[in-house]
């Protein structure tokens, strides 16, 4: 954990906007479409690299990634990471 004595350290909570790119994969993701899994990993893996640079840049000291390998939604992401839901249409 990083700590400082000297001053207030700078982060931020929750999601970030996504990449117009990464939008379309987790899209096709949740409509169950079907997508290129090598190209998701790797716009997903570039993504975060942008937004972590991003942040760095901004003097951001507690740096995330945006949570951008979660789903569009919070209730997707639990679809997908808990048993016991179910999608109501």
């Amino acid at each position: 954990m990083k700590r400082s004595s000297e001053r207030i350290l700078t982060t931020h909570v929750g999601s970030l906007i996504r990449p117009q790119p990464l939008q379309g994969f987790l899209r096709a993701k949740q409509a169950g479409e079907t997508f290129d899994a090598k190209a998701y990993a790797t716009c997903l893996t570039e993504s975060v690299a942008a937004i972590v640079r991003r942040q760095a840049e901004a003097g951001i000291d507690v740096i995330s990634d945006g949570e951008f390998g979660k789903s569009i939604s919070w209730s997707q992401y639990a679809l997908e990471r808990l048993s016991g839901f179910e999608r109501v249409l």
